[in-house]
């Protein structure tokens, strides 16, 4: 059995009543892995915080991408990430409303690593967020990226 450990998850949701749905999805459960949750609320928002992460703190391990968000879109910030040097070795999973094929063949061409698209229910939800932790914190290495 693996160790108890903390994954660092950037959430980016415009919607705080979603955001606080994902928030107890991840602390819901019982479980080895901590998330060490931190929500912006726009595009511009995430850029700006990934980017002053190069001077501070550690970067998130993983990022949630709602797609359809003010100021830069989900589809700019994801630009923005794969274009960075290091940025781009984020896992990034699009969660989105959308399940339009045109949504999720633009986050697939823009190297998404996953497309999710929200439930509805809190049910639902956490069962997603066993699902990544299942693969991203228990099966998938994730990279360690430093500046």
């Amino acid at each position: 059995m693996k160790d108890s450990r903390v994954i660092r998850l950037l959430l980016v949701e415009d919607n705080p009543a979603y955001a606080y749905l994902v928030r107890k999805a991840f602390s819901y459960r019982q479980n080895l892995t901590q998330w060490d949750l931190t929500v912006v609320e726009d595009g511009e928002q995430a850029v700006k915080i990934l980017l002053a992460e190069e001077k501070d703190a550690a970067l998130p391990q993983i990022i949630l991408l709602d797609w359809k968000l003010p100021k830069l879109s989900g589809v700019e910030v994801l630009q923005r990430l794969k274009e960075h040097r290091l940025l781009r070795r984020i896992p990034v999973l699009v969660f989105s409303a959308s399940a339009e094929d045109v949504d999720i063949h633009a986050a697939y061409d823009g190297h998404a690593n996953g497309y999710i698209t929200k439930p509805s229910d809190i049910d639902k939800l956490a069962a997603i967020a066993e699902s990544i932790e299942r693969f991203w914190a228990d099966s998938a290495h994730l990279p360690r990226i430093s500046w």
